[in-house]
Formats: structure tokens, sequence, C-alpha cells
């Protein structure tokens, strides 16, 4: 029998919060001794939008005996009221863990050179941008800057702009060579397969032909007449159907709205692991990772080397630019109920600079997300209650050692060297009014 999540394996949950807590305070002690005697100059903080209803073509299987998805109150792809919220509690958390860097103020409004947000052009980015700036400065009305919604901004979307050299020919070519194709990224995850079907009600005299484990096979090709790349096969089927029911947890749904309640901690980890395989072919392997985050490379380039950058630059996009950007940079990351390199919703890929007494300047590299329970709770993130944090080791540096900036300098030069400078003409700008979408209640 199932056991709902609310009472699975409470004994382990306790000494897992408090060997979280411990974890917390061993990152805290690595992060001060990594930058003793250093003076923190700017941040740039990449954030993944909060909870949202699902996409359009999101779900693509059903449940086995045809029970229906829960409905939303929302239509498709929207940020949620408590997605509003679940962000604002990290925007609340990231001005005071910043003041405590000495670089903001505790309260009030910073100035106007101090900070730049940017958001993607679609609504749950947007208002996750203006939430995070309420929650750092509330009724301080900070800007947040973006393209007209429905456009494509290059720096999120460099593939879709046309700003980025891309043949899908050789991206199929690459992704089979550095993956081995759909098949060889599932082999290891068939628990995970074998949980979303129990989730999704698999085992009845009825079944779909899904159902059954001789069926879990995909292919990678070129779309006839198209030529696009074309995904078939369970990575593709379960990565959105996952998805959805995470969303659905985090979103703090009833547990019998949430796969019907057939989920758990550990299934919940597993159908992360199958949102997380999708970006194992369209945003991690290295063509596709130096594309997807060419423009954002550009951009992390002149943030990093601008003196008169802002101390705060927020960036706010979807998984896959968190994906490509960690790929190219080498990074790997688990967080809160997530599964490996799964981006937690919510969560930010986060960038310090650090200059030392002789001026030779430094990087720190972290993800923080607020844990699946945290959001689903919406609790309260403070320096004792933090969000879940990992420090990340970029290629080429080392644990527990200042990580020189030169040394992920060309990393990003490669990435951005597949950007086109003509269409990346935009700079940062303050525009001091709150840019808060009428299509969602300001909380």
């Amino acid at each position: 029998m199932t056991m709902q999540i609310a009472i699975y394996r409470r004994l382990p949950h306790v000494a897992a919060w408090l060997l979280l807590g411990l974890c917390m305070a061993l990152v805290t002690s690595r992060a001060s001794a990594a930058t003793d005697g250093m003076q923190p100059e700017r941040v740039v903080l990449l954030y993944r939008h909060g909870v949202r209803t699902p996409l359009p073509g999101e779900i693509q299987l059903d449940e086995a005996s045809g029970k229906p998805w829960p409905a939303w109150k929302q239509p498709p792809s929207q940020l949620t009221p408590h997605g509003i919220a679940g962000v604002k509690l990290m925007g609340a958390y990231d001005r005071q863990r910043l003041a405590a860097l000495g670089l903001f103020a505790p309260r009030g409004c910073p100035s106007a050179g101090q900070l730049w947000f940017w958001a993607n052009t679609d609504q749950r980015t947007i208002d996750s941008a203006a939430a995070l700036a309420e929650g750092f400065a509330p009724g301080c009305h900070i800007g947040v800057g973006h393209k007209p919604q429905g456009s494509e901004d290059p720096l999120f979307h460099p593939i879709e702009a046309k700003t980025t050299e891309w043949n899908a020919a050789d991206a199929v070519a690459s992704i089979q060579g550095a993956t081995g194709g759909p098949d060889a990224l599932t082999a290891p995850h068939a628990d995970a397969l074998a949980a979303l079907a129990q989730v999704m009600g698999c085992g009845g005299a009825h079944d779909p032909a899904w159902c059954a484990p001789g069926q879990w096979h995909g292919n990678l090709s070129l779309a006839s007449g198209t030529g696009h790349m074309l995904l078939t096969g369970p990575i593709a089927t379960t990565s959105g159907t996952a998805e959805a029911i995470l969303m659905a947890y985090a979103e703090g749904r009833p547990l019998p709205e949430v796969g019907w309640g057939r989920t758990d901690a550990q299934r919940l980890q597993q159908l992360s692991q199958l949102h997380a395989l999708l970006f194992d072919i369209h945003a991690r392997p290295g063509y596709m990772a130096e594309r997807v985050a060419s423009s954002m490379s550009r951009r992390l380039l002149e943030l990093l080397s601008d003196q008169d950058a802002p101390r705060l630059s927020v960036l706010v996009g979807s998984d896959n630019n968190i994906v490509a950007l960690a790929a190219v940079l080498g990074l790997h990351f688990q967080l809160g109920g997530y599964a490996k390199d799964d981006p937690p919703i919510g969560g930010a890929l986060g960038i310090e600079l650090w200059k030392d007494a002789a001026g030779k300047r430094f990087v720190r590299l972290f993800y923080q997300a607020q844990s699946l329970d945290q959001l689903r709770e919406l609790r309260a993130l403070s320096d004792k209650a933090p969000p879940a944090i990992v420090l990340l080791v970029p290629a080429g540096c080392e644990a527990d050692k200042p990580c020189p900036l030169e040394t992920v300098l060309p990393a990003l030069e490669r990435a951005a060297s597949h950007a086109r400078e003509a269409h990346l003409a935009w700079t940062p700008q303050y525009t001091g009014t709150l840019l808060w979408p009428s299509s969602t209640p300001r909380p």
C-alpha cells in the first residue's frame, strides 16, 4: 500500500532535516573560509520561474483507467498566486543574504544603479521577476525589464531567435554521440519509469500500451519535411507529465490531487529524474549547451567584467537556461527532494564576484532553491531557516579554494562565440517603475 507523503517515513525525515541543517552549517563555513580576506563586488542570479500551471501539450500521458487530471484555476503556462508567494520568499531571502555580505542595506530602497532585473517574455517569468523584486525591496518600485511579451528574447532563446549558429542535423549527431541516444539515457532509470507507471495507475486489466516496459524505447532523429529535431519515446512523453505532478505538489494541492494520491517522497524524486532526462537531450550535451547558453554567456562576461555593473543582476528564465549554463561551466547539482541536475522550481544558479586585497578577482558559484516541501508549505526563509544551498565547483577549480575569475572565462567565451553580436545591443536599465503585469494580481 502506498503511504501518503504527509506521513511517509516520518522519523527518517526528521533525521534528514537535522542532516540538512548540519550540511548548511558546513556550506556556510566552507564559503566563509573560501572568501576570507576578500571583498564581495557583485552577484548574478539566474532564476527559474516559480510554480506555474501546465504548459500546452506538456502532459503527454493520461491516467491508465481514465481518471481526469485535476483542473487548475489559472490558464495554461501561468505563474500561480502560490508561485508568486514562493518567489517573493526567495527575493526576501536574497536581501537578507546580500545584506549580510555588505552589498545592500538590510532595509530600504536600493539606489538605481545597484540592481537590475531582466526577465524572459513569458508571463510566468515576468511576474516571477517582479515578485523577486518585490520580495527583495518591498514597495520600492524596482524596474523589471523584458522584451515584448510573446517575442523571442535571444538572451533566453537564441536558437528560436536565430541569433546563434545552429544546424539540426549537427545537433542530432552531436547528441547521439554524447549520450548514446534516448534508450541509453533511460536504461539506468527503469525504476523511475516504473514509478511513473504506478503513479499513472498502470497494472490494471486494460492498460494502455505505454504501461508495458517493453514499450519504453525512443528515438532522436530529423523530422521528415521540416528538418527539425524529433524526439520520441519515454523521455518525450514522461518528462512533462512528471513535471505537471511535481508542480501540483509544489503548488500545495491536496495529496489526492497530486498523482491521484499515489506519490510519496521517493516517487516524487523519481518523477524529477524523468523530467531531468529531457535536458540530457536538449540542454546538457556540448553542442546544445554552448548554443542555448550562447547569449547568456556573453551577457555574463559583460556583467563580470564591467566595473559599473550592478551589485545584483537577476535574470529570470526557465530550466533549460540554467542547465545549459551549468553544462557550459561543467557543473552538476541536486537539491531539496529533486533528482540530480533537475532545476528546482523557483531556484537560482548564482555567481558571486569577489576581490582580494591585491585586486585579483575570484568567483563563487552556488545553487539555491526552496526544497519541494519548503515551497509547498511556503515556509519563511532566513539565515536560520535557509533554502537548500549547494556550493558548485566549476571545471578547472578546486573545492574549498577561491576560484580565479580567469579560470571560468574560457568556457563562457567558447559559448559566447556562437552568439551573434548584432542582436545583443540592449543594455541593462533601471526604469524606476515597477512593471507589474496586469494579468496577475499583485501580492
